[in-house]
């Protein structure tokens, strides 16, 4: 290998470690400007500073000059924040918000390795207006940047005097002056940011691995031996009981790496939750809300990949209790409420699982309106409706399109993507559920488990196909007797303890004959509100399965979300309770066998 091509290698691997580097730095910083507008604490201030210090001196190391100079102008207002000459009030911190949400896309742009030109003088320009204490406006920095003429920068001023509720930018626009990308890009307000691909592990974690890989190589050694003397035929009684001493140890190594490299894979939370004061505050300003944010449990640990798939359902979530949930000062003060409206997220461990909770003191939700929107939409009817308890109508709010909201805004309530927050978040094989109290306030819970690729399963036998239910949706097995399931409405349910339980036969699906034969077991699934009750031939039992993706070809087959690989190498798919509960439309038909219950249970 030449020497150049060892000079790029290892530029390139310092230019990896500055992008990981300084990732988590911005990261922390736009955190941290969030915190300082409201409480300019000096600590946090002076992390800004050295993260921005760090940050500048890098990228100009390793030529990436605008980077640099963005950097250099942020570091001189926070040097200037950092000595007292500057508050950092709510200006100050939308424009170091900008400049750092620029450097932060800059630093994507590096790690895509294909550098976008992205215009830093519209920030940098700001950055120094704020030195200046002469804070130039938009305009001027289209005249500047020679993009319009002074001229035709006085004609759009004249006119927002007349138009005062549209900004400069928007009437800059309509007039065709410039068009909406160059604004956005003199605004530097693009939010696009790749996914991460790294993640930080703690030294412990890796020297853990590293010794059960020592102890896994030690035992493969001794497989090799026992392997060896089978061959050559030998004798005597120590061979079988060194093969299972050996298989036990295996056993004991491969449960504790499969264990090291899970939790080599929890991150905490905070690196999710942290991204939300700063949305919190923008939304406050879009939507005119005062709200004070708790967060609760930021080192509660979760898998890296359900971090990621968490994070779209949580925006959506908090955005509804902004927008729709929290109401405004004004109103809060008629209804006897302080001004200030109360939004907390909070995560903690149960078991294997992670809970979190999303809780605001707004308006809660208005039950006899989603009824009523429910009714409108002809999903249901009075009867329907009226035998639903509190908790099942609460739960309507999940159903596709469900909106109570009397205004149209970017988020029109609660029930706009409800279902695919709820959707999403099955898919991760979790579980949400909502409470309320009309007027007063409302919590979303979710329920994950700590990870997806490895999961408890009751493997079950339908026909002659052999499938895994994932346990945690497991509630209980029932052995079917004759009598046991009824009919009602051409459907089959049984009841279990006064409960109506709709019956899904999978074998009319998965099996060409369609029977399931006599006897059998009921597997009794519960998902959220919903309970059901899966016919299978024979229970085979429990095992810890390794979860494996369908494909490209197969992954939109319904019921189904992955297979897993058995010991003897056969392969068997994994059952979607959620997918199969939508696809038989089960909650429809428990309202209607809800009706019949007591003849049901009478006969």
């Amino acid at each position: 290998m030449s020497d150049e091509i060892l000079k790029n290698d290892e530029m390139q691997e310092i230019i990896d470690e500055f992008v990981t580097e300084s990732s988590e730095l911005i990261e922390n910083v736009i955190q941290d400007v969030v915190i300082i507008e409201h409480n300019p604490d000096e600590e946090i201030v002076n992390g800004i500073f050295r993260a921005v210090h760090t940050i500048k001196g890098t990228s100009s190391f390793l030529g990436f000059n605008a980077l640099s100079q963005l950097a250099h102008k942020a570091e001189d207002v926070m040097g200037v924040i950092r000595k007292g000459e500057m508050k950092p009030d709510q200006e100050i911190a939308d424009v170091l918000l900008e400049a750092f949400d620029l450097i932060k896309l800059m630093i994507e742009d590096i790690r895509a390795k294909s550098p976008e030109e992205r215009g830093t003088n519209a920030a940098i320009e700001r950055l120094e207006d704020l030195l200046k204490e002469d804070r130039k406006k938009i305009g001027e920095i289209l005249v500047e940047e020679k993009v319009i003429t002074r001229d035709e920068r006085d004609e759009v001023l004249e006119k927002q005097k007349q138009e005062k509720e549209k900004k400069f930018g928007e009437i800059v626009v309509e007039e065709k002056l410039i068009t909406e990308t160059q604004l956005n890009n003199f605004l530097s307000k693009q939010k696009a940011v790749k996914e991460e691909q790294t993640i930080r592990i703690d030294v412990k974690k890796l020297d853990e691995l590293m010794n059960l890989v020592g102890e896994l190589v030690l035992g493969k050694n001794r497989l090799i031996l026992l392997d060896s003397l089978v061959k050559k035929g030998s004798e005597g009684d120590g061979i079988l009981d060194n093969l299972g001493d050996v298989t036990g140890y295996i056993e004991g190594i491969t449960n504790g790496l499969q264990l090291s490299v899970m939790r080599a894979r929890l991150v905490p939370i905070g690196k999710l939750f942290n991204k939300v004061p700063r949305q919190v505050r923008d939304l406050c300003g879009e939507f005119n809300k005062d709200i004070e944010l708790k967060i609760e449990g930021e080192n509660t640990e979760l898998d890296r990949s359900l971090i990621e798939a968490l994070h779209d359902p949580l925006i959506h979530i908090i955005r509804n209790s902004v927008d729709h949930g929290i109401e405004a000062p004004e109103e809060r003060m008629k209804k006897g409420k302080r001004t200030k409206g109360m939004l907390s997220i909070k995560a903690y461990n149960e078991g294997n699982h992670v809970i979190i909770e999303v809780f605001d003191d707004g308006k809660g939700i208005d039950i006899q309106a989603v009824k009523e929107k429910v009714k409108e939409k002809g999903i249901m009817g009075d009867t329907e409706l009226n035998n639903l308890s509190e908790k099942e109508a609460m739960n309507l709010i999940f159903i596709p399109g469900l909106s109570t909201a009397k205004k149209i805004s970017k988020v029109s309530g609660r029930g706009v993507g409800m279902d695919v927050v709820k959707t999403n978040i099955e898919k991760m094989n979790g579980q949400a559920y909502i409470d309320s109290e009309e007027g007063k306030w409302s919590r979303l819970t979710i329920r994950l488990p700590l990870t997806l690729a490895i999961m408890r399963a009751l493997i079950v036998k339908i026909t002659d196909g052999l499938f895994a239910v994932p346990l945690n949706t497991v509630v209980e097995l029932v052995k079917i007797r004759e009598g046991l399931i009824k009919s009602v409405d051409k459907n089959e349910v049984f009841v279990l303890r006064d409960i109506v339980i709709p019956i899904v036969d999978l074998s009319k699906t998965f099996s060409e004959d369609g029977s399931n034969g006599k006897g059998g077991y009921l597997v009794i699934c519960n998902i959220a509100d919903k309970i059901i009750g899966i016919k299978v031939h024979a229970v085979v039992g429990q095992e810890e399965v390794v979860i494996k993706p369908l494909g490209e070809f197969l992954k939109n087959i319904k019921g189904i979300s992955g297979a897993t690989i058995r010991g003897d190498g056969k392969v068997i798919p994994i059952l979607d309770i959620p997918g199969v509960i939508s696809s038989f439309n089960i909650q429809r038909r428990m309202t209607s066998q809800q009706l019949t219950a007591a003849g049901v249970a009478a006969s």
